[in-house]
């Protein structure tokens, strides 16, 4: 059943140009949805620079409250998909729309 959950509101995940900075995440606090993303997060080696624990090296802290390019789910997949001028690369052709969705879950699920 919760698969089926997962599924449907991995339909209804909007397009990148449909994400706003006040886009609500769909797999917000969904437990298999954050596990994925947690999955995703050593597979695409955001650890290299956020570090395992996510409380950053050469890429910033993501369990603070100091972000740079917002911390409003929309935002943050907004910075994953398009990468930032300042070192952290575009994901959009490397990963799903419903990929960046499990990862912006995973790193707001650690947020403090």
């Amino acid at each position: 059943m919760l698969r089926v959950a997962v599924m449907l509101a991995l339909l209804a995940t909007p397009a990148l140009a449909q994400v706003t900075a006040d886009t609500a995440n769909p797999l917000a606090g969904n437990a298999d949805a954050i596990e994925a993303g947690h999955g995703l997060f050593g597979k695409m080696n955001c650890a290299g620079c956020h570090a395992y624990d996510l409380t950053g090296g050469m890429g910033p802290d993501l369990t603070d409250g100091s972000w740079q390019y917002g911390s409003k789910p929309g935002e943050i997949y907004h910075t994953i998909a398009e990468g930032t001028p300042r070192g952290m690369p575009a994901w959009k052709d490397k990963l799903t729309g419903d990929e960046i969705w499990q990862l912006v879950a995973y790193i707001v699920s650690k947020k403090q």
